[in-house]
This record gives structure tokens, C-alpha cells and sequence, in this order.
């Protein structure tokens, strides 16, 4: 999952009129194409050993030029979807290589001494409900919690392990139909009021898991621990620390003897850090050590940075610019936060806009004298900013003054909105890095609260411009900032703490139609995180495919295709199954169609019990105006597919008849249906697949002498 374009190559017209729900897509030929470059099994599976924040941030970016993206065959350089790798639904070889790292704290997974409290496995083992908690907020809780879950998967395969995002708890939002599965939910983030409905719930929560055969591990925060305990004892587990050296050794792959890491030198230093601190010092002494450092010395100087003295707070720095009156210094500081690691022109063009929008005006000077964007870059003199890269060296640094701004200076909040939102509009040529970056950093908002401003970014950049009309464009500057919106949206939708509020609104925009662009935003959005999310994201789907919009409706068929293809054929039915109640026309065909191409690149054993269940149900509930274009759908997409899958494809329909009369008619009326779309069309081969489909009706009709 890329891009999500609804026309990636820049060439389709926007048609004005409905789609002809009864004309199928023809299915990508990607059946046995490779994984994309950045979904390989190394980024499957480079998952925190101990720490918290599993979800990974590198991921490998083609390179192309904005020039070849609109002249050529490409897409123009457009920011991609957030990928959260190791977060939500959890890949079985993914958690193999967790558990390979893992080091366990004490009783996590066994009890060593008699009459020690139990582990928490034996909790989870002995009553499917387990409460995580740790003295440090960030102390391992969700890589533990995978780690429980791996070891549970092992003795029961058939588990799914995966963390939900919920806005409310209820095992309609936890559990899927003859899907069990370990469940884990971080509630470290969430407000008091959500934690005292959780916990008024979670008994008759408990009962439902228990007859799904589920298991389900809540991380609470330590301060409700005693309240929960209360509530459910026996059930609470406290994480402990494992030993700082064991864990440091394993992030930078040598033996824990090591003698380096035993130096009584380094000993105070590591004594009192977790997991997650860790694996930020294992990270900071590996980048020392391929920039050829000894480990010792690195080692030495990381831990010396963690103490060593921060400078003037960045309050006083700014007051003192302030006092001064050096606006421009102000300006370059916040543009340098926001687009960090873009080019220097690009960062002087953004000071410059927020100079404009503060009504200040730069002394003009004809441009053999205009300073170049390095020079004035040069007189950014904060820190560790460095004006050759336009990056802060210390890493969180840029996001700090991001967020300095934002809470601190109320007054400038309308303009920073105002700033942000024109800036794709005004620089139309950023790198996809750049682009990934400044959405990235503008999904600091919503932990700052500013998740309203966050949707109105999301809302300025998918609007149309003077490009186009009301309505959908595939224009590629559309496209350009329409991605960055996308990118800001799959950021912070499946962050545990100010989520609720943007999956509430995709929600919102999903169900209502008025708003064209912010339905095909919905549904980019939603590609983005089905992989890791499929429930929240089909959810939203399923209201988007009832667009009459043939640009919402072929990106809505385009993201679910996309998640079904994840979570393989029988998975995928489990999670649409209320698709069809109260469905019209336009949400069959795209759940039909959508299983048919899923099925297509689904293997060639997969179990196709689930797609003759649905069959099944369809021939003998379904209003025959629903059913026989749902049918010619299939049969279309079906066509689509190689010669050798058409036996694996029309297996369902056939089987679904139970070699009854009525439904045995039905399908040969569809399939008669078809043939003459075929014959009109000229589609031979959907008319060679109508014509096998035949004939195996006709070994199992009643009627037609054997």
C-alpha cells in the first residue's frame, strides 16, 4: 500500500454522472507480484525489543523529481500514508522476532521462586483478562503485552494478536465473529472519565471473552492501579524492570558479559532506565559506532549527552529575540521547526510567508545584494541547528520548538494554522521526504491539543482550488496536498490518545455525502490504516461505498480490496459481514467485487468455506434486483483473473446452490446476463467463463440427465 490515487497515471476525465455499479474494474495484475519495498519481512519484524513505540518510522522511499511525476508515466511526488509497523494487527513471523529479542522481566512469563505472586501468563492463562501496569509510564507495557500474545499464539495458532484503538469498550469493537484472538488495548493515554466507564464494563467484557475463547490485556496507567485491583483482583500485574545490561546488550547484538557494558563507569548511569530509554541509548551508540566510534567511547559520550547541561531553556532564548525585536530570527527558528531537513530556499520561502501573515515587511534590495537562503539560514544560531541540513542535531529538537510555539504563544495559534495550511499551496515542489516530514510535524498538534486544528489542516488541503470546480480533481497539485492531508490523518487517527476525536470525524465525513473531496480523503485515510486497522477502517468503507461518486467509489474498492488482501479471504468476509444489511446497490457490488479480487489473490488452497457461507446467504436472502447484479459482478471480476484460478472462482457459486432447483436457476439467469454483456463488449473471456460455470451446473442440476 503506496499511493491511493484514483488516478494514478493523470489521464481519466471526472465523469458527472453515476457509475454503472453492474461494470466491473478490472483486477490489477499483481496477483504474484512481489511486496512493496517497503513491506518487506525486515520491517515486518524490526519491532522494539522492550520499549513502547513499536511502529516503525523508516521505511524505504523511491526517488523521483516532481518534473518526471507530472510530464511522465509517474506519480507526482506525494506524501504516503502513515505506516504503522508493529502497531494494530500483528504479523505471526513479526512477533517470532520479538520474542528472539525480548528480554523478560521477572514474572512476566514464569514465576521462578515459590510462593511469588503468579506471572502473567499464568493470569492470562487462568482467567483471559490481564492489567498491565508499570511504575514508569514508558516502561515496555505494549512490547510485553506482544510478547504474552506470542507466547499464547504458539499452543493456539488459530489466535490473532492484535491492539485495538476504541472509543468505547464493548466486545462488538474488540471481538470478531469465529475469530478469536488476543486483544490488547492501551489505556495509559486515555482520560479519567473513559478509565471509570472501562472499568464499570469490564466485567461483563471478561464474560464475552471468555466464551469467544479471546484473551484480553488492558494497559492501565499506575495511578488507577489500585481501583482496578480492587475491582478485579488477581488480574493486575506489574511489570517489572529487567536488568539494564541484559537488555542494552541485545539492541546492539553482543554477549551481556560483555565487559564494556559491566564497567563499573557506566553503571550508575544505566541502573535506573527502562526498557524504551534503552533502546534510544543502544540507538545513539550504534549510529556513534558506524561513524567508525569505538562502542566504549561511544557509550561513554551518549550517556554524558543524556546529563550533560541542555543550554538556556528555550523560553528565555526566545524572550530574548523577542525583546530585540528580531522577527526574522523568530520566523527562520519556527520555519526551520516545521520544514526540518527541507531545503534552505524552502525554509527561507516558509519564514518569509509567516513574516508576511505577522504584517511585517522585509527591506527590499535589488538581488545582487539579496542574501542567499544559506546566509540567512547562517544566523540561525539555536543550538545544535545546523543551516548545511537545515536539521536540529539533537533529535527531538525541531519538535520541540514546534511545540514551544504552539502551547506557549495562544495568540500566534491562528496564525500558525493559517501558515501551514497555505504552505503546499505555495510551495509546490517538495520532495516526498519533505512532504512526509512537515505532516509529521504538523501531527504535534493533536498532542498538544490541537486535534480541531489538525482536522482543519486536513479539511484547507483537501480542498479544491482554482483548478477545479466543486467536485472531485485528479489534478496533480490537488493530489500533491491532498496526500499530505492523508499522511496527517493515518498520524494521528491511530494515536491512542487524541485519535478518538479524528476517527469520530472520518466517521462523520464518511457517512455524509455533501462533501465530495472529504469522502475521498476518508477512504485514502482509511487505506492507510487498514493494514494495521482493519476494523476501524472498513467501518468507514463501508459507508463510503454507498457514493454515488465514481472517484469515492473506486478509491473506496481500491482501499478495502487492499485490506481484504491482508487479512486473506475468510478473515476479510468475518469483518464485512454486516455489509449487506440495509445495503444498496452500489456497497454490494464493491463487497462483492472486493471479495472476488481478494479471493483471486487469495492462495490456492485458501478456505473458501467463508465465500460459500456468503453465497449461500446471498441466493437465499438477498432481493433478486440486489442479487443477479451482484452475481454478473462476480462473474465479471472472476474474468479478470487468470485461466488457471476460474475453477478456484466459480467453486463458491456452485457450491452455494446445494444443488437446489431455485438457486441453481438463479445463478444460470446471471450467468445468462453476463454472457450477453460479454457478447456486446466482446469479452471473450467473459463469455468462456459463463460457459464453464454452465457446465458445472449442469453436473449437479436435478434436471439435466447424467
Amino acid at each position: 500500500m503506496e499511493q491511493y490515487d484514483v488516478d494514478k497515471y493523470n489521464i481519466l476525465p471526472s465523469p458527472s454522472s453515476p457509475p454503472d455499479y453492474l461494470r466491473s474494474e478490472p483486477i490489477p495484475q499483481i496477483l504474484d507480484a512481489p511486496a512493496p519495498a517497503d513491506v518487506t519481512s525486515d520491517s515486518l519484524v524490526r519491532i522494539d525489543g522492550n520499549g513502547n513505540d513499536t511502529a516503525l518510522r523508516d521505511v524505504i522511499k523511491p526517488v523521483m523529481t516532481i518534473e518526471t511525476a507530472v510530464f511522465g508515466d509517474q506519480f507526482a511526488e506525494l506524501a504516503r500514508p502513515r505506516k504503522r509497523t508493529g502497531r494494530g494487527l500483528q504479523d505471526h513471523s513479526a512477533l517470532a522476532r520479538l520474542a528472539s529479542r525480548y528480554v523478560p522481566p521477572s514474572r512476566l512469563l514464569t514465576t521462578s521462586t515459590p510462593g511469588e505472586p503468579d506471572s502473567a501468563l499464568s493470569v492470562l492463562l487462568r482467567d483471559q483478562v490481564l492489567l498491565l501496569t508499570a511504575k514508569e509510564r514508558r516502561g515496555g507495557q505494549f512490547a510485553a503485552s506482544l510478547r504474552l500474545g506470542y507466547e499464547l499464539q504458539k499452543s493456539r495458532r488459530e489466535l490473532v494478536v492484535r491492539e485495538e484503538l476504541i472509543d468505547r469498550l464493548g466486545d462488538d469493537d474488540l471481538l470478531v465473529e469465529d475469530e478469536p484472538a488476543v486483544v490488547v488495548v492501551d489505556l495509559r493515554t486515555a482520560p479519567h472519565d473513559e478509565l471509570q466507564a472501562v472499568r464499570r464494563d469490564l466485567v461483563e467484557l471478561c464474560k464475552q471473552f471468555v466464551s469467544h475463547q479471546s484473551y484480553l490485556i488492558l494497559i492501565i496507567p499506575v495511578a488507577h492501579k489500585r481501583e482496578f485491583e480492587e475491582f478485579l483482583p488477581g488480574r493486575v500485574h506489574d511489570l517489572e524492570c529487567p536488568k539494564p545490561v541484559d537488555v542494552l546488550a541485545k539492541y546492539l547484538g553482543t554477549p551481556a558479559t560483555d565487559p564494556v557494558l559491566n564497567s563499573s563507569e557506566f553503571a550508575d548511569d544505566l541502573r535506573d532506565l527502562w526498557p524504551p530509554t534503552i533502546k534510544e541509548v543502544a540507538d545513539a551508540v550504534s549510529d556513534r559506532g558506524n561513524r567508525g566510534e569505538e562502542r566504549e567511547q561511544a557509550l561513554r559520550e551518549v550517556l554524558r549527552d543524556r546529563q550533560g547541561d541542555p543550554g538556556p531553556p528555550l523560553r528565555e532564548v526566545v524572550r530574548k529575540k523577542q525583546g530585540k525585536s528580531e522577527v526574522e530570527w523568530l520566523a527562520l527558528l519556527l520555519a526551520a521547526a516545521l520544514l526540518e531537513g527541507a531545503a534552505p530556499w524552502h525554509v527561507v520561502a516558509a519564514a518569509d510567508s509567516l513574516l508576511v501573515l505577522n504584517k511585517v515587511e522585509r527591506k527590499k534590495t535589488v538581488p545582487l545584494l539579496t542574501p542567499s537562503p544559506y546566509t540567512r539560514l547562517s544566523d540561525l544560531d539555536y543550538g545544535s541547528f545546523t543551516p548545511e541540513n537545515c536539521r536540529f542535531q539533537a533529535s527531538d529538537s525541531g519538535a520541540e520548538v514546534f511545540r514551544y510555539f504552539w502551547q506557549e504563544h495562544r495568540d500566534l495559534r491562528k496564525t500558525m494554522v493559517e501558515w501551514m495550511g497555505a504552505l503546499p499551496g505555495q510551495i509546490s515542489d517538495l520532495t516526498r521526504d519533505e512532504l512526509e516530514r512537515f505532516a509529521d510535524r504538523c501531527a504535534e498538534l493533536a498532542g498538544c491539543g490541537g486535534t480541531k486544528e489538525v482536522l482543519e489542516l486536513a479539511e484547507i488541503w483537501a480542498r479544491p482550488s482554482a483548478e477545479s470546480d466543486d467536485g472531485v480533481s485528479d489534478h496533480w497539485k490537488i493530489r500533491y496536498r491532498r496526500s499530505i492531508a492523508v499522511r496527517l490523518l493515518t498520524t494521528t487517527a491511530t494515536d491512542p490518545a487524541a485519535g478518538a476525536r479524528i476517527r469520530q470525524k472520518l466517521l462523520d465525513w464518511s457517512k455524509k455525502g455533501e462533501n465530495l473531496n472529504l469522502q475521498l480523503l476518508t477512504a485514502e485515510v482509511c487505506a492507510g490504516i487498514g493494514e494495521a486497522f482493519p476494523r476501524i477502517a472498513l467501518t468507514r468503507l463501508k459507508y463510503l461505498a454507498d457514493s454515488p461518486n465514481p472517484d469515492v467509489w473506486s478509491a473506496t474498492r481500491q482501499a478495502t480490496v487492499s485490506i481484504g488482501a491482508d487479512l486473506g479471504t475468510a478473515s476479510f468476509l468475518r469483518h464485512v459481514a454486516e455489509w449487506s444489511e440495509n445495503a444498496g446497490s452500489a456497497r454490494l457490488r464493491l463487497m462483492v467485487e472486493s471479495t472476488a479480487t481478494v479471493l483471486a489473490r487469495d492462495s490456492e488452497d485458501a478456505d473458501l468455506a467463508a465465500v460459500v457461507e456468503f453465497w449461500r446467504q446471498a441466493l437465499r436472502t438477498m432481493p433478486l434486483e440486489n442479487l443477479y447484479p451482484a452475481i454478473v459482478s462476480w462473474l465479471r471480476t472472476a474474468a479478470e483473473t487468470p485461466d488457471t484460478r476460474w475453477d478456484h472462482m466459480m467453486a463458491p457459486l456452485v457450491l452455494a446452490t446445494d444443488a437446489e432447483l431455485k438457486p441453481i436457476g438463479q445463478v444460470r439467469h446471471a450467468g445468462r446476463s453476463a454472457a450477453g454483456y460479454g457478447h456486446a463488449t466482446g469479452s471473450g473471456r467473459l463469455i468462456a467463463i459463463v460457459e464453464r460455470l454452465s457446465s458445472q451446473l449442469d453436473e449437479i442440476d436435478p434436471l439435466v440427465p447424467k
